[in-house]
């Protein structure tokens, strides 16, 4: 339920990392209309292309491929496989710029929240996890995220705010599963950009840790630091495995998905 904490970092490179060092089938789906995951992991020439000859989640949701074609295209028909050559195994379904008025275009339709739920069920036993990188808030789009989904992670900065946030997320998420009528855990706390410098978050995150109200709540142990190279990483439309493998992001990644393997079972 904000903007900035490292939702977009953690489902790229936790993809990344799950499909080269774990071997998984993954496939990473852009639910955010800002297209960050998409543009994390391939160049916004490539995305140009592939966005005009394809499909992308504006036309798996239906705001944009029925009004220019009759018809919606197949989800199949919108994931990009391999979209990292380096990186075999990791398919995504990239974004786009439509989904910025989704909760307009859909507001009149039936069952908007359960379209995608419907059709990855095609899909779905291609995959060992699939990843969804949701927009900070919890309209449609995150809605058709959670309601396909067996758990959901929640990264987070160590401070007022976003521990505000936490507060705020599992509040309306029980209340949606209450009205929608589906069921969904939750994985674990991600702790992000994290600055081990400063005392306040160190105490933040013992706070939590600790705090009677999310004691349902699991906190993985690994943090990601506040690291330059993490930011750098989409530039070159790469993961930080591939933009610097030596960098202290890179190695809090590879701990946190031995974490997350363990945490699936």
């Amino acid at each position: 339920m904000k903007g900035g904490v490292g939702k977009t970092t953690c489902a790229v490179n936790l993809a990344t990392r799950l499909a080269r060092d774990h071997g998984k089938r993954v496939l990473l789906v852009d639910f955010d209309s800002q297209t960050n995951a998409s543009l994390s992991v391939m160049s916004e020439s490539a995305w140009d292309k592939w966005s005009a000859e394809h499909g992308t989640m504006a036309d798996v949701l239906e705001v944009r491929g029925r009004k220019e074609r009759g018809e919606p295209r197949k989800l199949a028909d919108c994931i990009i496989h391999n979209v990292l050559p380096e990186v075999p195994g990791l398919d995504l379904i990239p974004s786009h710029l439509a989904l910025t008025f989704i909760d307009l275009d859909l507001a009149a339709r039936p069952g908007r929240e359960r379209i995608f739920a419907r059709k990855i069920a095609k899909v779905r036993d291609e995959y060992d996890v699939i990843l969804c990188d949701c927009p900070p808030n919890l309209m449609t789009a995150t809605q058709n995220a959670l309601y396909a989904s067996d758990a959901y992670l929640i990264p987070m900065q160590p401070d007022y705010l976003s521990t505000l946030g936490l507060r705020l997320l599992q509040d309306r998420l029980g209340y949606l599963k209450r009205e929608l009528e589906f069921k969904i855990t939750c994985l674990g706390v991600i702790f992000t950009r994290v600055r081990a410098w400063i005392r306040y978050h160190a105490e933040t995150m013992e706070r939590l840790r600790t705090d009677k109200e999310f004691k349902r709540l699991h906190f993985f142990e690994t943090v990601i630091p506040e690291n330059i190279k993490l930011a750098e990483a989409p530039m070159e439309a790469k993961p930080i495995e591939l933009h610097d493998s030596s960098a202290s992001g890179a190695e809090a990644f590879r701990a946190l998905t031995r974490e997350v393997v363990a945490r699936l079972g």
